[in-house]
């Protein structure tokens, strides 16, 4: 057998609890794959498989079967790559990836991490670039796609030790050492936890997590913050902690609730949890979902269930864990943190699941608060080269550094990913200023074709994706509902607000914009800006735009720079955590009557269906979009409806007698913005009155108490009324 000069080190592997990769290509790739799993299974005869592929693709299942023939078992765990994020607790000696329908760095960097060590995980493939991937083919457009992401993909492994290269009769192969890694272990027992929990720890870091979760058991406020790479088991050791918190309130009515981007990100919190009370001898109940989730966890007095982000930081309790904290952003956080005495947060820091330095800046910040960081990988021994390969390859930890640079240039994809030091350094910036990253957006920066992009000093980065010119029968297939994601801002502009023409326009949609953390306020991003629009200007472009999960501060840096709202998406995007919103600005006459017709559809939807449409958007969001789109419309106010907003002003009727007053004179406000109000006033307004919220609810948006959040509105609606009616001598009409 070809692969037989391996056995000796697949051998060394499993005693040094270190694992390989094997990524197998061209013609012969699922002969080649069975000879490796067959010599590998002279290893280990009897081990936990998982195969991942996409189930529902001509083929694939065939492909499956054929293993199994040949591995003589029906013992795989087969996982549908679409939900393989349900599979992220869980650990297996052999992985095989099936990478002929699809090659995505995202199932990659998530899949291989399932390999515990001493195992061996596989990605085969004919081809790894050809075109007609799934995710491949989402880049591709007019038939062009680049391979720069495949060609230093296979590059990196060719040069990395550890990892077996097949292609064909051809192997690649440069031995790991087990002399080089250290397994997880941990020192002798200490009393401070009891010695059922200290068993089921693996590493000293997750004994320490137990022990200094007394932090949040402490009076007053306490935010508790875990954080640690992916594989470190820091979920798994909240999950212990947290079942010693049960055993010491067993007798006191408590309520806990874990939350997290999807219900699979908390699935080992609540696991080990299990297994924490099972060896504290906690008698308990479970509540399970038809889907086999478990949503509820009730010991004693304690009740602890698992609950969306969305309904999580408005419930009532004594403690909130949010699981995977950096991918939901600092405006949710900062909504938790308001809301909340007893809080955790965990996150992964260089890893898929959120950024590293963005999360690091906000919770460093924190007040009352405590960080864990836990180091020390539980899956696999530490040094473990697969690990380091994936993070190089998908460049997980990449951090940038400040450049003594001011010149503003373009950089080419060829020129990026040909230079190693500069692509760490660009795209450094982009992951570590945006809080949501994956390895998709590597693969996405080296292989569509249609971008450019620019940097000031390689300290201040712009992605730019070219969009628009479109023919009619693209934009007719758009406006019947098919998908053209190569042109983002004329999908949603022509599918959504029905302007067919739109589409014919030129535009620059910048993608992604980011400063070097160290040196952002200072201007640089607002002159990386400027550059680019002189760019555009010479290449007769139409509009400059930016699609982003709508966030306050995000926003109001494009405001700041002369972009206009144009369009807020109608449902949440649960992927990115919030509402898609579109700013632009015209850089022609013709784009300018479109800027102008896009802001009056958005501003008349915000104040006609914020109730229900954007209920859970924030109002300073909101406010922000209004505020800034000069649409202006007469509104006309029955003069009975300005003496009811007196007599509320009064404290003569309380604010539900007049809301239908006050919604009536603070659309006139939004529809004339000839003077201006404080935004906390106006976002007090929308939240109450457009929104339809309730006082604590408004409160807790704005970061005040029930009674400050009314005075706002109060004195923001004394203004208005003030502004056009003057002030009233009676607080009644008479017919």
């Amino acid at each position: 057998m070809k692969f037989n000069n391996l056995l000796q080190n697949f051998y060394d592997a499993k005693n040094g609890y270190y694992r390989h990769l094997a990524i197998i290509l061209g013609k012969n790739y699922l002969d080649n794959t069975i000879e490796l799993i067959k010599t590998y299974l002279q290893v280990n005869s009897n081990p936990r498989i998982a195969y991942a592929f996409h189930p529902w693709v001509n083929g694939s299942k065939d492909r499956l079967a054929t293993l199994k023939d040949i591995i003589k078992t029906n013992e795989i765990v087969d996982i549908d790559y679409s939900s393989s994020e349900k599979y992220l607790g869980e650990s297996f000696d052999l992985t095989i990836l099936d990478a002929v329908d699809d090659f995505r760095p995202n199932y990659i960097s998530r899949l291989v991490d399932l390999t515990r060590g001493g195992g061996l995980a596989i990605i085969y493939s004919d081809d790894i670039s050809d075109i007609n991937k799934l995710y491949k083919f989402s880049l591709t457009r007019n038939g062009v796609v680049k391979n720069l992401f495949e060609n230093r993909f296979i590059k990196i492994a060719i040069n990395s030790r550890g990892i077996i290269l097949v292609k064909d009769n051809e192997i690649k192969f440069k031995p790991f050492s087990s002399s080089e890694v250290s397994k997880p272990h941990k020192k002798s027992y200490d009393k401070t936890i009891p010695k059922s929990l200290y068993d089921l720890c693996l590493t000293d870091d997750q004994v320490k997590l137990i022990r200094e979760f007394d932090f949040v058991l402490e009076k007053g406020k306490r935010i508790l913050i875990v954080t640690a790479p992916r594989g470190r088991g820091k979920s798994a050791g909240v999950g212990l902690a947290l079942s010693f918190y049960v055993k010491r309130t067993l007798s006191k009515p408590t309520n806990v609730i874990i939350t997290s981007p999807s219900y699979y990100s908390s699935q080992a919190i609540i696991q080990f949890l299990e297994e924490g009370l099972r060896a504290l001898k906690i008698r308990y109940k479970k509540k399970i979902s038809k889907e086999g989730k478990i949503m509820k966890i009730s010991a004693g007095e304690v009740n602890i269930k698992w609950t969306s982000p969305d309904l999580a930081k408005d419930e009532s309790g004594d403690l909130i864990i949010v699981d995977e904290a950096a991918a939901l952003g600092i405006e949710n956080l900062e909504y938790i943190r308001n809301s909340w005495d007893k809080i955790v947060f965990i996150s992964t820091i260089h890893g898929y699941e959120g950024s590293g330095k963005a999360f690091m800046k906000y919770i460093n910040s924190l007040d009352n608060s405590q960080i864990i960081k836990l180091d020390y990988p539980i899956r696999y021994a530490k040094g473990d080269p697969v690990e380091k390969f994936i993070y190089n390859v998908m460049l997980l930890d990449a951090e940038p550094e400040v450049y003594n640079n001011t010149q503003f240039m373009e950089i080419t994809q060829e020129e990026l990913f040909s230079n190693e030091e500069l692509l760490r350094q660009i795209y450094g910036i982009l992951v570590s200023a945006h809080y949501r990253n994956s390895p998709d957006d590597l693969m996405f920066l080296g292989d569509m074709a249609f971008q450019r992009i620019f940097t000031i000093g390689y300290n201040a980065v712009a992605e730019i994706v070219e969009e628009g010119n479109l023919d009619e029968t693209t934009a007719e297939h758009i406006l019947n509902g098919e998908e053209n994601e190569g042109n983002l801002i004329p999908h949603r502009i022509i599918k959504y607000m029905r302007i067919r023409n739109f589409g014919k326009l030129k535009g620059w949609r910048i993608m992604r914009i980011a400063v070097t953390p160290e040196l952002q306020n200072q201007g640089l991003g607002t002159k990386l800006l400027s550059n680019v629009e002189k760019i555009a200007l010479k290449n007769s472009i139409d509009w400059i735009g930016s699609s982003f999960v709508a966030d306050y501060k995000v926003l109001n840096f494009w405001i700041k720079n002369g972009f206009k709202p144009i369009y807020l998406a109608s449902r949440k995007n649960e992927g990115l955590g919030g509402y898609s919103i579109i700013v632009m600005k015209a850089l022609t006459a013709s784009a300018e009557k479109f800027l102008v017709e896009l802001g009056k559809l958005l501003k008349d939807k915000i104040l006609r269906t914020s109730h229900q449409v954007y209920f859970n958007v924030n109002p300073r969001i909101l406010a922000k979009i209004l505020t800034n789109i000069e649409f202006k419309k007469e509104i006309e106010i029955d003069n009975t409806y300005v003496s009811k907003i007196y007599a509320y002003l009064n404290g003569k009727i309380p604010y539900n007698s007049a809301s239908e007053a006050i919604h009536a004179i603070a659309e006139k406000y939004f529809y004339d913005l000839s003077f201006k109000l404080d935004e906390e006033e106006v976002s007090a307004i929308i939240a109450r009155t457009f929104q339809g919220k309730s006082w604590s609810h408004t409160a807790k948006m704005l970061g005040v108490n029930n009674q400050e959040a009314e005075n706002l509105l109060r004195r923001g609606i004394e203004k208005i009324v003030k502004k056009y009616y003057g002030q009233k001598e009676k607080d009644y009409i008479e017919l």
